[in-house]
């Protein structure tokens, strides 16, 4: 597997490619979040592309979190697919190809089913606009209210058949209740796994703890992954302010992955 690293939003780009360029990580996955949003990459593009190449990283995307495009209010809905549109564009314009992307979020005020209708037809516009700009998206499971469960990507994957589209297994995010397990995303998903992304937690919020720190069996999870043969990209996303927990847990994957 490539381990990779993702951008602090709130630290200058360019230099948190360097950071992880300098410390031997194998790929960068570029977070379009506020203040880091696509017209503020688009404004460092040349310093941006030149820190990539320097290091010869795998390049991966993320489009914004705090956006909703199964809201339901349709202004909403096109706000936050306008914002994902620019994510889009911006990534290609950095020779960036695969985008990590959130399906949105269930409310309580639709059925489940309602609302997973909205996230197919944002999505499908958005395949729209990866095909024009030749890019693949994968659609993250979620900790909580929508993408928790193995049927909600059976039934995404049946309702959208594309090789465009592709799941990203966030590891952590299976330890909440909501959540089937590792194991059965694994079992059920894997020929549609494009990417991992791996954290820890207490089992009660998403906290993006350095591994080892928290509950989730992370190392079980990993060995599936190995045994099944999976042989990609997988970004540690770990939000401490202090980067030797980075380094850590890099250190942590490596022998875990070294192991096998």
């Amino acid at each position: 597997m490539k381990i990779c690293a993702m951008n602090d939003p709130f630290k200058d780009l360019p230099q948190e490619i360097e950071f992880v360029g300098k410390h031997g990580f194998q790929g960068f996955e570029l977070v379009f979040e506020y203040p880091t949003t696509p017209e503020v990459v688009l404004a460092k593009k040349d310093k941006v592309l030149d820190a990539l190449s320097s290091y010869n990283l795998v390049k991966i995307a993320h489009t914004q979190a705090f956006v909703d495009i199964c809201n339901v209010y349709e202004t909403v809905r096109k706000a936050s697919l306008e914002e994902t549109f620019k994510a889009l564009e911006t990534a290609h314009m950095l020779d960036i190809r695969f985008l990590t992307l959130h399906a949105g979020y269930v409310w309580p005020v639709l059925s489940k089913d309602e609302a997973l209708k909205r996230s197919y037809a944002s999505i499908e516009k958005l395949l729209r606009k990866a095909e024009e700009l030749d890019l693949i998206l994968g659609v993250e499971n979620l900790p909580i209210r929508g993408f928790t469960r193995v049927m909600d990507f059976e039934k995404l994957f049946s309702r959208i058949e594309s090789n465009r589209l592709q799941f990203v297994f966030d590891v952590a995010h299976t330890s909440f209740r909501e959540s089937d397990s590792s194991r059965d995303f694994i079992r059920k998903l894997f020929n549609k796994m494009a990417h991992v992304h791996l954290s820890d937690n207490m089992g009660e919020r998403d906290d993006h703890l350095p591994l080892g720190l928290g509950k989730v069996d992370y190392e079980t999870t990993v060995r599936e992954l190995m045994d099944r043969g999976y042989n990609r990209t997988i970004t540690l996303e770990i939000f401490a302010k202090d980067k030797e927990y980075l380094i850590y847990s890099k250190s942590k994957l490596k022998q875990l992955l070294e192991k096998k």
